[in-house]
């Protein structure tokens, strides 16, 4: 058993151009990792749920007092899924409580869908896109360096 707390490491992959450089082209596909403890993927959670309550997403996971290694398998799979149903959503993909949770505080990260959906367009698995391809919770030791050249198929919003 462990005790304090756990980072989980959120692998992410977007085109949203609120988190590109003006050096990036809106093509550019830009990944980056986001630490969360499980404390912020909560309150991240309950937003979502009281700010779109029509919104199907998956249980939480249980909050413990002491973690053990089945309890971190267990919420990694669970936040994945969860992740997955919001990147699946459009309205949930591009929403500002999502934009904050990943860490831009941008003037006008006011919710992508409001602006231009177009954006938002692929959200939705595509013939031939696999689940398992991808996975938002990367463990930390297998998390390899961002790799460039994705096909549009390996990337989900």
């Amino acid at each position: 058993m462990m005790s304090g707390h756990v980072e989980y490491q959120i692998l992410v992959v977007t085109r949203l151009a609120v988190f590109k450089s003006a050096k990036h082209r809106p093509e550019d596909v830009v990944q980056f990792l986001v630490s969360k403890k499980y404390s912020e993927i909560e309150e991240f959670y309950q937003k979502l749920y009281s700010c779109y309550p029509a919104a199907s997403l998956p249980p939480l996971p249980r909050k413990v007092l002491f973690v053990g290694e089945s309890d971190i398998r267990e919420r990694r799979a669970m936040f994945d899924e969860i992740l997955r149903c919001v990147s699946k959503d459009a309205q949930l993909a591009g929403s500002p409580e999502l934009l904050e949770f990943l860490g831009t505080r941008a003037p006008g990260a006011t919710g992508l869908a409001t602006r231009d959906p177009s954006v938002l367009d692929d959200t939705a698995s595509q013939p031939g896109d696999s689940d398992e391809a991808f996975d938002f919770f990367e463990q930390q030791d297998e998390v390899q360096p961002p790799t460039l050249g994705l096909s549009s198929k390996d990337v989900e919003k």
